[in-house]
């Protein structure tokens, strides 16, 4: 027999969700850093759980803390060293770059776009001291976020094991395990999640690569190395890893129709595997439709900005996987996953 939501619940939950969305986006300066600590506790617990038990519990998140740290800031060398080549390797085309700048002023000066003096007038001391405030504060807020999370982090792995065990003192045997069954699944998919995502972003690098090789760009290895690392930024990353190469290309070629084909190119590519194979990779590995991994990144990337965008997808797949442990919820589950995940997950709840 099918049954029916009333109205008034629906109407409750809608209402429900829209607050609890706002009042994510206005406390997000803390609640950010905490997802992101679950998040990043859920990628190193099976590595933590072994250094609890050859070690103490504070070695063990030291350990823990100090690798995750490692692997972000070698990815954000990775990065610097990348930008650092293409600035060496840009040295010899120092005439040729003042020749292009001089001809793209033409160009515009041609369709009443005076070019030079709107330039001049922007390097101003005011506007050169605005510029570099608005870089100090933007460094000590990433500075404050990234502090706030390994804090969050380090808390976290040393209350792990009081928390699981107070659960069933403040929800109930029942709903408790339930919870706890949904996290260690959270944790499971996140790995998978972010598998999937290495996996991508080093195809993304392969064929950046090889398309700098065919088209005869100079420094290939540099573009497809900055394709593999910028793709861990969805969006944003995309878009950083198209604008140099095309840039470069404008200085190496004498002609436009070559850097309107590598703009052509990378910009394929990315566009290609982000929104058509990276989705459908992840939501077959996680058990959600394509559509629902775009439409979370760009969701909370509205919610949260950058970070939401980076950590969109993890959020949706904890809110699936925690509604699919209730009754109550699990009508929002089986909207954001495939009829066939959501008929498997709903008799395995109802045989609990």
């Amino acid at each position: 027999m099918r049954t029916e939501l009333s109205p008034r619940p629906t109407a409750s939950w809608l209402i429900a969700i829209i607050l609890g969305v706002a009042a994510l986006h206005w406390l997000q300066v803390l609640a950010v850093p905490i997802a992101f600590a679950l998040f990043l506790m859920a990628l190193v617990w099976p590595l933590h759980r072994k250094l609890e038990r050859r070690a103490s519990a504070g070695v063990a998140v030291l350990v823990s803390v100090l690798l995750l740290v490692a692997a972000a800031a070698g990815l954000l060398l990775f990065i610097g060293y990348g930008i650092n080549i293409i600035t060496v390797g840009l040295a010899p085309y120092a005439l040729r770059m003042q020749e292009v700048y001089l001809a793209v002023g033409e160009w515009l000066e041609s369709l009443g776009i005076a070019l030079g003096p709107a330039l001049a007038e922007q390097f101003r001391p005011a506007w050169l001291f605005g510029m570099l405030q608005g870089a100090a504060a933007r460094i000590n807020a990433i500075a404050g976020f990234l502090a706030l999370t390994v804090i969050f982090l380090a808390m976290g792995l040393l209350e792990v094991v009081d928390v699981r065990e107070r659960l069933p003192y403040a929800l109930g045997d029942d709903a408790a395990a339930r919870l706890l069954s949904a996290m260690k699944e959270i944790g499971w998919k996140f790995r998978r999640y972010m598998f999937v995502r290495c996996l991508v972003s080093v195809l993304t690098g392969i064929l950046t690569w090889l398309f700098a090789l065919l088209v005869g760009l100079e420094l290939p290895v540099v573009w497809g190395a900055l394709a593999c690392a910028l793709n861990f930024f969805p969006i944003i990353g995309s878009i950083a890893a198209v604008i140099p190469p095309v840039l470069f290309s404008f200085v190496q070629f004498d002609s436009w129709q070559m850097p309107m084909l590598v703009l052509a190119g990378m910009a394929l590519i990315q566009f290609t595997i982000g929104n058509f194979l990276d989705p459908r990779l992840e939501g077959r590995a996680l058990a959600m439709s394509p559509f629902v991994v775009i439409t979370s990144i760009f969701f909370w990337g509205l919610v949260w900005g950058i970070p939401g965008a980076f950590i969109g997808v993890p959020l949706s797949i904890a809110v699936v996987t925690v509604c699919h442990r209730f009754h109550e919820t699990c009508w929002i589950a089986r909207l954001l996953t495939p009829s066939t995940a959501a008929s498997e997950v709903g008799a395995a709840n109802g045989q609990q």
